[in-house]
C-alpha cells in the first residue's frame, strides 16, 4: 500500500463511529483525571511529543518472516534454520526506552489507557502490511496470570484495532491450555521448550481463515510461533503477528 493509500487508510478507520465512540471514552477518562507521561512522567498527556519522538520504529529492510532488521531484506539465520510456523511478523518499534517504561506500566501497573494510544501506531503498522485477514485475537493469557492480572494487555491492543479495521475480534479461537512461566529469562530454546504446545486452536472458529494475532511485545518470536502452530494445526490457512515492540539482537541477522 502506498503512503498516501496508507494515511488515507488510517484516517477512514478512525472515522468509524464506534472506534471513535471508544477513543472518546479515553478522552473523557483523561480530562476527569488528568494524565501523567508513561515515559517521563510529565503531566497533561499519557503519552507526551518528546518521548514520541525518541521511538525508533522498524522499517526496512528486514526479513520478511519474523520482521527483525536483516541487510538487504534477506531472511534471518534463525528463521533459514528454522521455518517458523507463521507466515510475518511485523513489530511497530525496537523494545527500548521510553518504551519500554511505558508498556511495563501498561503491563504490570494496570495504566490501561495506554492500550487506545498504542492501538493506534499498530493500526499504522497495519495499513503498511496489507495482510488479508478475516478475524483478529491476542495471546491468550494462563487463567492464574490473568486472575493476578485482571487483565490481557495483548487484547486491549487487540480490540481497538479490530473495531478501528470493522475486522472481527475473536477471543475464543485461540486458548493456552497449560500454565507457563515467565519468558523473560528465558534462552531461544528455553522459550520454545516453555511455550510448546500450550495453546489450542478452535477448529470452528480458524479452519480455513486468515488470522492475525496481536501481542505487546516479541523477543524470539516463540511465543507467537507456538500460537501460530496451534491454530494451523486447527486448520488455519494464514496466521500473522503484530506487536508494538520487539527486541533487537544483531546476532540473528
Amino acid at each position: 500500500m502506498a503512503v498516501n493509500g496508507a494515511k488515507y487508510y488510517v484516517d477512514s478507520c478512525q472515522s468509524n463511529p464506534s472506534y471513535r465512540l471508544y477513543r472518546f471514552f479515553w478522552r473523557l477518562v483523561d480530562w476527569i483525571y488528568p494524565p501523567r507521561c508513561a515515559g517521563c512522567g510529565c503531566l497533561g498527556n499519557r503519552w507526551c511529543r518528546d518521548c514520541q519522538s525518541k521511538i525508533r520504529e522498524i522499517y526496512p529492510p528486514y526479513c520478511q518472516k519474523c520482521g527483525i532488521p536483516t541487510k538487504g531484506g534477506k531472511i534471518c539465520l534463525n528463521c533459514n534454520s528454522s521455518e517458523p510456523k507463521y507466515d510475518a511478523i511485523r513489530a511497530y518499534a525496537f523494545y527500548e526506552e521510553p518504551l519500554r517504561s511505558a508498556l511495563h506500566r501498561l503491563k504490570y501497573h494496570r495504566d490501561i489507557a495506554l492500550a487506545d494510544l498504542f492501538a493506534l501506531n499498530l493500526l499504522n503498522l497495519f495499513s503498511r502490511v496489507q495482510w488479508d485477514v478475516d478475524f483478529i485475537t491476542a495471546v491468550p493469557l494462563g487463567v492464574a496470570r490473568l486472575k493476578e492480572r485482571g487483565y490481557n494487555q495483548s487484547a486491549l491492543l487487540a480490540y481497538p484495532l479490530s473495531l478501528a479495521t470493522h475486522i472481527p475480534y475473536r477471543s475464543q479461537a485461540l486458548k493456552r491450555i497449560r500454565e507457563t512461566e515467565s519468558q523473560v529469562k528465558l534462552n531461544i530454546r528455553e522459550r520454545k521448550e516453555n511455550v510448546s504446545n500450550a495453546f489450542y486452536g478452535n477448529r470452528d472458529l480458524v479452519t480455513g481463515k486468515n488470522i492475525l494475532i496481536v501481542d505487546d511485545i516479541t523477543t524470539t518470536g516463540a511465543t507467537l510461533n507456538a500460537c501460530a502452530s496451534a491454530l494451523k494445526n486447527a486448520g488455519a490457512n494464514h496466521v500473522y503477528g503484530l506487536t508494538l515492540a520487539r527486541t533487537y539482537n544483531n546476532r540473528n541477522i
